[in-house]
């Protein structure tokens, strides 16, 4: 149960990382590195005015439903979402090598024969 609760725990502490470090990375796009920025605007505005996407083969509904759905912001989002997620995951990574690095693991005991022989 306890292994349980902690992964859910850390999923959800991943999930808070990643919306948090979308704003961090947004704020720090547009502060220092305004054309990476927008070139990843510009790359997400390509992909939703692509003419199979804008022009999918669904009935007026569908099609009135998926531009809602399918614009520049929603890519955008999910680009910056994407990023940040692989940002997360690296810290995260890092912070454990770290971890380890600091607190290495016991070493296993092991149990000895009369003979003096080693066995685990």
């Amino acid at each position: 149960m306890w292994v349980l609760f902690r992964s859910f725990s850390n999923a959800s502490t991943k999930i808070l990382a990643t919306f948090f470090m979308v704003l961090v990375l947004m704020m720090l796009g547009v502060l220092f590195a305004p054309g990476v920025f927008n070139s990843v605007n510009d790359f997400a505005n390509y992909i939703a005015n692509l003419n199979w996407i804008r022009n999918p083969a669904l009935g007026e509904q569908g099609v009135a439903v998926f531009r809602v759905f399918i614009n520049e912001a929603s890519i955008f989002g999910i680009l910056m979402t994407l990023i940040a997620r692989a940002v997360v995951e690296l810290l995260w990574w890092g912070s454990a090598q770290l971890w380890r690095a600091v607190n290495p693991p016991e070493p296993q005991p092991t149990l000895q024969t009369k003979e003096g022989s080693y066995y685990n």
